[in-house]
């Protein structure tokens, strides 16, 4: 199984922990996808990319103004491309920008989880009001989002000491080659230097067992993951033993949450 074969149907727990945990990211991801979308648009209208020599350009850019877009998230600045000619303002910070704003949380929640898809960054475009992208434009865009998302799942784990980490897994049904199955995202998040809360990891698993425990913890050890006193978590199949294995001397504390769902006494 890959990223490329799966077709998410993420609810709306991943983009939540993403706004708590990791608001900066979020922030910065629908700036660029946004910016990127009207760089695009401002393409098609143009009948040119930006500094492209072609005969069949229509019109220029005549560069930016600045415009704050007040979101879930937060307010982010963008920079709205100028024409010489006439002008250019996006449809989506009128009166489709609740609906746009959604489907970008949404198309960002799901790219962090997954991985962009062409077919996502199309009809994201089409819920911002945008109809006009070539084929070349979405797949570069899609590369884009993805290589943002494959940095900072990567990026070292340098906000260290991380006392308090927290473990937890959503299951999603996707589809996979026609069919609909089961998949198992694994989530840490911990509590930096700072004292600010911080999503460390997510991986998606076929399994929920003890080996991808394991290997989803070494990949957070190998990235920095260090100075972790309590790991909170509930019971899963292999997952204390993961612990042990990669946190040597943490200690393990099943969450309150699991103990109520299953109905026994908190100690």
């Amino acid at each position: 199984m890959t990223v490329n074969d799966i077709v998410p149907a993420v609810g709306t727990y991943v983009e939540e922990t993403l706004t708590a945990a990791s608001p900066d990211l979020l922030r910065t991801m629908i700036r660029e996808v946004a910016q990127r979308m009207m760089d695009a648009e401002v393409e098609q209208l143009c009948g040119a990319g930006y500094g492209e020599v072609s005969s069949e350009r229509v019109n220029s850019r005549n560069g930016y103004r600045r415009r704050e877009w007040d979101t879930r998230t937060g307010t982010i600045e963008l920079a709205i491309p100028r024409l010489r000619q006439g002008s250019y303002f996006p449809d989506f910070l009128l009166d489709k920008r609740r609906r746009a704003e959604r489907a970008l949380t949404s198309v960002v929640a799901t790219s962090y989880l997954l991985g962009v898809s062409t077919r996502r960054v199309e009809k994201l475009a089409e819920a911002m009001g945008i109809t006009k992208l070539s084929k070349s434009q979405v797949s570069k865009m899609a590369a884009e989002r993805d290589e943002l998302v494959a940095s900072f799942r990567s990026r070292p784990l340098d906000g260290g000491p991380y006392t308090f980490v927290r473990l937890d897994a959503l299951t999603q049904k996707v589809r996979e080659g026609g069919r609909t199955v089961n998949v198992h995202c694994l989530i840490a998040t911990g509590v930096n230097a700072d004292g600010q809360r911080e999503i460390l990891g997510l991986e998606v698993v076929s399994s929920e067992d003890g080996a991808g425990w394991l290997a989803f913890l070494r990949g957070l050890v190998a990235r920095g993951l260090s100075g972790v006193l309590p790991v909170t978590s509930d019971c899963h199949p292999g997952l204390r033993d993961a612990i042990a294995a990669t946190l040597p001397g943490a200690a393990w504390q099943r969450c309150l949450r699991c103990l109520e769902d299953s109905g026994q006494p908190a100690t």
